[in-house]
């Protein structure tokens, strides 16, 4: 056992919980905030249009993003508790299994993807306005998918045995990568939308290549390594890493499937500014939830391994703890949003008519965006214990039983409104469904440890 792996079962949970959760939220919050920055450079350096064009292309961003985080989450599992238990052999074939699956889906969604392309974009709700722009920007960035697959699928592996500060560097440079190059191939070389998606391309290439470096470096620390020679393929592990991540997956793909359908009606009930609108808010969406997925990050690899190694109580502090800071977290970022909406548009753009929309579509659609942080938390502890159904279920409750929905009723009777009043009503019932199944587990999700169970027998 080494020290990564020690510090699991013997550091006090407040600390530990900190300092694994700390690196994946600075480098979330910095990832958040560079797409942020970056859609400001787009905006400038472009136009709206452009901005519009992107977040069309951004769902199928996120359905690759969707199966390499599900593949690497799957395997976080299974090693955490592997590692509990003194497997640090089997850990380490666990990474191997990941590391193929993530290579055959890579293989198939980017070749898939390019043969499809514009039948794609289109059925993703681009005009003939952002059709073009959209389809440039994409097939620069398509290229770049696999390295940025392998780089998510590693990262979770690494986060498992209790390497996050290494993590949280690889996202940090590759941040600053792309916030050195996006200006200079957009401003100073003048490539346009090219020049965003090849800053885009080179810096998912560089993180992986730091997370190659990581593993094949002789002053390691880690039981997870490239060691072919000790490699089976394993399907039935192989099943088991699928069902645990398909929550994640599910989760992922339900979200690009909600932004489809949400610009699909923008484009509808309104036109290209209101894409744009959309396209801005969702870098504030993304950066309401990264903060707490950072935490979850951090929680699940220490729940995991305590709950292999029979370590209840620590198991129980970890969530309570990791419940506090993620509602917390969630209550201040939410205060941001609805005190300084317009502030936060006039970053992004000049156009009166822009800024009032943005406005009014950030007061409704984040009016109770700090309820969700829970259904995250709650789902990120059922990955951890490899309940897989119960995860998925849960990632199924926000946006495909309740904002997908509402995303395709509501503008019916209420026009674009309706698209933004869908998130608080799903945010307010994903909560509840949260709590409700929190409440129903409480004797797996707070089970007491042996020596209590003792001790309360002993005192009656």
């Amino acid at each position: 056992m080494n020290q990564n792996t020690e510090q699991l079962r013997t550091d006090p949970i407040g600390r530990l919980l900190f300092k694994l959760s700390l690196p994946a939220m600075i480098g979330m919050l910095v990832t958040a905030l560079y797409n942020i920055i970056d859609t400001i450079f787009v905006a400038r350096g472009i136009g709206s249009t452009a901005v519009a064009a992107i977040g069309i292309a951004f769902p199928i961003q996120m359905i690759l993003m969707a199966v390499s985080s599900a593949v690497g989450l799957g395997g976080a599992s299974i090693s955490s508790r592997k590692l509990g238990k003194g497997d640090d052999a089997g850990a380490a074939v666990t990474f191997l299994n990941v590391l193929v699956l993530v290579g055959v889906f890579a293989a198939f969604a980017v070749s898939s993807a390019f043969f499809m392309l514009d039948d794609i974009l289109k059925v993703f709700g681009a005009t003939s306005a952002i059709m073009e722009l959209s389809r440039q920007y994409l097939s620069v960035v398509l290229i770049s998918s696999p390295f940025f697959m392998f780089t998510l699928a590693a990262s979770a592996m690494v986060r498992a045995e209790g390497q996050a500060p290494y993590q949280m560097k690889v996202m940090l440079t590759t941040v600053v990568v792309n916030l050195v190059t996006t200006p200079l191939f957009i401003f100073t070389f003048g490539w346009g939308i090219y020049g965003a998606a090849w800053s885009t391309a080179l810096a998912q290439v560089v993180g992986s290549v730091l997370m190659l470096r990581f593993f094949f470096s002789k002053n390691r620390r880690t039981e997870l390594d490239f060691q072919w020679r000790k490699f089976r393929l394993r399907f039935g592990e192989l099943k088991e890493i699928m069902a645990i991540g398909s929550s994640s997956f599910i989760m992922m793909v339900s979200q690009s499937i909600l932004f489809v359908g949400v610009n699909v009606m923008l484009g509808t009930y309104g036109g290209t500014e209101e894409l744009a609108i959309f396209a801005i808010i969702n870098k504030f969406m993304a950066l309401v939830g990264m903060p707490i997925m950072g935490i979850v990050q951090g929680m699940q690899p220490i729940v995991g391994y305590n709950f292999g190694a029979k370590q209840f109580d620590r198991m129980r502090e970890t969530i309570w703890t990791a419940m506090r800071a993620g509602i917390a977290i969630a209550v201040i970022i939410w205060l941001t949003l609805q005190l300084i909406p317009e502030q936060l548009m006039r970053m992004f753009t000049t156009d009166a008519n822009l800024i009032a929309g943005g406005v009014t579509a950030i007061h409704v659609l984040f009016a109770v965006s700090f309820l969700p942080s829970v259904q995250m938390l709650v789902n990120g502890i059922y990955q951890s214990l490899g309940k897989a159904r119960v995860a998925m279920f849960l990632s199924l409750s926000r946006q495909t039983l309740y904002t997908i929905p509402l995303v395709f009723i509501l503008p019916n009777f209420f026009g674009v409104f309706g698209v933004w009043l869908a998130f608080p009503i799903a945010d307010a019932m994903t909560f509840l469904t949260a709590v409700g199944m929190a409440v129903w587990d409480r004797k797996l999700l707070f089970r007491p440890s042996e020596d209590e169970i003792e001790a309360k027998a002993t005192n009656l």
